[in-house]
């Protein structure tokens, strides 16, 4: 990165709550935690985090970005008063209605040379009906 490393911003459409965010960054300044089946609060305590980049080096979608906004400080009793917090939601599988994690485009193209059509549509489909897709594709 050539800019400033600034605050950390999040991109819920993005994430795919695999929470490697959390376990890379060493100061312990971002948390998600199950609020409800499928609903997860993901957290950022800007006041702990020390601005390593590492929860943006690690993170396999691009959910976690660094900014060039200056990050304000504030005094200790307000430590965890300056958040970002998120919602991030289950979508529900168009042929099976179980509920899913939604595979965002970026994590395709890390994976895929070519994303087409047919990859991304197989994409929208939670794991277990992705895999009957493909049996069905290859072997009937």
């Amino acid at each position: 990165m050539n800019a400033y490393k600034g605050k950390i911003t999040f991109d819920k459409e993005q994430c795919v709550l695999c929470q490697t965010c959390v376990f890379v960054c060493p100061a312990g300044a971002i948390n998600i935690s199950c609020v409800e089946p499928q609903r997860y609060d993901f957290i950022i305590w800007h006041n702990t985090c020390t601005v390593c980049g590492n929860c943006t080096y690690f993170c396999p979608t691009g959910a976690i970005t660094l900014s060039n906004t200056l990050a304000e400080a504030t005094p200790q009793s307000e430590k965890y008063t300056s958040i970002t917090a998120n919602m991030v939601e289950y979508t529900q599988c168009p042929n099976c209605h179980e509920p899913m994690i939604n595979v965002p485009l970026t994590m395709l193209k890390r994976g895929f040379k070519n994303v087409s059509n047919p990859i991304t549509a197989l994409f929208k489909l939670c794991p277990k009906c992705r895999r009957e897709h493909t049996f069905k594709q290859r072997v009937l």
